[in-house]
């Protein structure tokens, strides 16, 4: 796929920290799917956010609802945006599931996924829009 009708960011933009505060979230968390957001400015991200899976399931994931508020009340606060959702696939895919298209509520914000192969996490960034993914680069800083 070349591009999505909305929005095309060209890339996202963590820090080793961020790197490390998802790794170990969703090492965590297995075999549940672990999940949370980020926050920043212009691709760059600024805070990560873990947060809980209300529906403690190894396959689907929603970020507990007061949570959720509370992030974007605190993104809110500090003038930031919304940059990015993840969340772990402990046994795959390594790209969006059927579900994770279906659920995809915030088109301008990239879906990273984290899953295993071979036992190593690795993660990858989607833009999720109209039933239809492509994905995009994350820069690690």
């Amino acid at each position: 796929m070349d591009s999505l009708n909305n929005h095309t960011p060209s890339g996202l933009w963590i820090t080793s920290e961020h790197y490390d505060l998802m790794h170990a979230d969703v090492n965590s968390r297995t075999p549940e799917e672990a999940c949370g957001m980020l926050a920043g400015k212009d691709g760059h991200v600024l805070k990560v956010f873990p947060a809980t899976n209300e529906l403690h399931s190894q396959v689907r994931y929603r970020i507990e609802p007061k949570e959720q508020l509370d992030i974007f009340n605190e993104i809110e606060q500090q003038g930031w945006d919304l940059l990015a959702i993840y969340h772990s696939h402990p046994k795959g895919p390594a790209h969006p599931s059927k579900t994770d298209i279906q659920e995809a509520y915030y088109p301008e914000a990239i879906y990273i996924i984290w899953a295993q192969t071979g036992g190593i996490w690795n993660y990858r960034g989607f833009l999720i829009q109209d039933g239809k993914f492509m994905e995009v680069p994350i820069y690690l800083s």
